[in-house]
């Protein structure tokens, strides 16, 4: 069965899931370079797949998505990946929300305020918002992430589609930013170890991606 296209960065935590959930599960891709800097994302062939112009951007023999959780339940769907994202649909649905949890508060919150700044990706916050946003994290984000392991939308044995984009963004801010409530968080970074240990083909697909964060360590 041919390969999908995956327009997407190399070091982006918005592509690298997808990459993960394809090499973890042996289905053929070709990950097609973006170079948004020159504006490859603005190209009439590229508008023509996606007039949002963002990464990651999936061409499936014509067939066109783009927002990463989008495709990744895409490729689940097509590969039927029972154990990443389960047909049950209790089960299935406390991934989704985990999943939508991540994309609406965690990516929003987190990742744009404590690990896109030092990789300049998004603008420093001031020091009262990132009190705002450990106390955040303390009240309301961590209980709500106890809630999914619980539940087994996060840290089952097979690593779930949830846990593919949470342990991308835990481990590369771990990298970026050690200094950070994220990353001194123990019970938060032995659950992202856990998740990393399963996915026996990280060092496939990480190369570039340990390189940039590592040179951005704040």
């Amino acid at each position: 069965m041919p390969g999908f296209k995956l327009h997407a960065l190399p070091m982006s935590v918005s592509c690298l899931p997808i990459e993960a959930l394809a090499q973890e599960n042996g289905i053929e891709y070709e990950m097609v370079m973006c170079d948004l800097m020159s504006g490859a994302h603005k190209t009439p062939e590229f508008l023509a797949m996606n007039p949002m112009h963002c990464v990651p951007t999936m061409d499936d023999d014509g067939f066109h998505l783009w927002e990463g959780r989008a495709i990744a339940r895409y490729v689940c769907y097509k590969h039927n990946l029972e154990g990443n994202y389960p047909s049950d649909p209790k089960k299935r649905a406390l991934i989704d929300n985990a999943l939508d949890f991540h994309m609406g508060v965690w990516y929003k919150n987190v990742t744009c305020k404590v690990l896109y700044p030092p990789c300049g990706f998004a603008p420093a916050p001031s020091d009262q918002e990132m009190k705002d946003l450990e106390k955040a994290f303390n009240d309301d984000y961590w209980p709500t992430i106890q809630k999914f392991i619980k539940e087994g939308a996060l840290g089952a044995a097979t690593p779930t589609l949830a846990d593919f984009f949470f342990v991308l963004h835990l481990e590369y801010t771990k990298m970026t930013c050690p200094n950070s409530f994220v990353a001194k968080h123990s019970e938060l970074m032995a659950y992202s170890a856990g998740v990393k240990a399963k996915l026996s083909k990280w060092s496939n697909w990480s190369g570039p991606a340990d390189g940039f964060y590592t040179s951005k360590k704040a």
